[in-house]
């Protein structure tokens, strides 16, 4: 039997950021994890955070909480709440918060154990203990901008898990056709998210509208999108469910470029529309 991973110091600002958090969101409980949580640690400084995923609990007091960002004179802005599964059973309420520059993704639950489906992902910082757990010994290693699946690729949905490795490639530089692990996960998600069909709101309108947003985001992020967009478009990640704007990409190679270019995912998708025949097909749920 393995050992839990065990629990080290955060440095001293790092543990003063989780400790404002915890006071902005008045709950005595609060990790922060995922992309942030790692990078902050392996930058040894905590810089200017721009996005930071913030898990809090119980997921009964998500409304409370939403209702006091929404009158704290320190909050820029509060979205709306939305609804999310982890690993197809466990429930999240999530919302976003601008607050000190930084875009604060709020997410209520009750088991904190089920973050994160990437090593990368599941770095955390636990308040009020000030301290970071590191399972999977990510912010040690030589080799950072990597990545690799720690869940269950049958516990999930595969268009969101499929998701979460375009993005990760992305913020990453990552090719993932080029990694044996990611290119074999690639693969099988490819097939999975091309024949998946479900009715249900999260699974289905929302799953695809997230599908949408993480291709035109993760281009855009990416260090070299026109590059980047043209391994999406290779792997079949676009095909899987845009086939026609993969027929009209792979039809236009000068249109790639253009749909490279792009600054916004409503731009993306306005010109990703009009590269097809059959505009209404495409139109995603931004």
């Amino acid at each position: 039997m393995t050992s839990p991973p065990s629990s080290q110091p955060l440095p001293a600002d790092h543990r003063r950021l989780l400790g404002d958090l915890a006071e902005l969101l008045g709950t005595p409980q609060l990790v922060v994890y995922g992309g942030a949580a790692c990078d902050l640690l392996i930058a040894r400084g905590l810089g200017s955070p721009k996005d930071v995923d913030v898990a809090a609990g119980p997921l009964s007091r998500a409304a409370e909480c939403r209702e006091r960002l929404l009158e704290h004179p320190d909050v820029e802005h509060v979205g709306e709440a939305r609804d999310y599964w982890i690993r197809m059973t466990e429930p999240v309420i999530m919302f976003d918060v601008r607050w000190r520059g930084m875009t604060v993704d709020v997410n209520f639950l009750d088991d904190f154990g089920k973050i994160g489906h990437f090593d990368v992902e599941c770095v955390r910082w636990e308040h009020p203990a000030g301290t970071f757990i590191d399972p999977y010994g990510v912010t040690g290693r030589k080799d950072t901008y990597s990545f690799s699946l720690v869940s269950s690729i049958d516990a999930e949905n595969p268009v969101l898990l499929l998701n979460r490795l375009v993005k990760l490639s992305a913020k990453y530089n990552v090719d993932y056709t080029q990694a044996g692990e990611l290119a074999h996960l690639a693969g099988e998600l490819v097939k999975a998210a091309s024949a998946w069909n479900s009715d249900d709101g999260f699974h289905g309108m929302q799953a695809e509208a997230a599908h949408a947003r993480a291709l035109a985001t993760s281009v855009q992020r990416a260090r070299a999108g026109r590059a980047f967009l043209q391994v999406l478009l290779d792997s079949g990640v676009i095909a899987c469910r845009n086939p026609m704007l993969a027929v009209a990409l792979s039809d236009d190679p000068s249109a790639v470029i253009r749909l490279a270019r792009t600054n916004s995912p409503e731009a993306f998708w306005h010109l990703a529309n009009s590269l097809t025949v059959d505009r209404t097909s495409l139109t995603p749920r931004i």
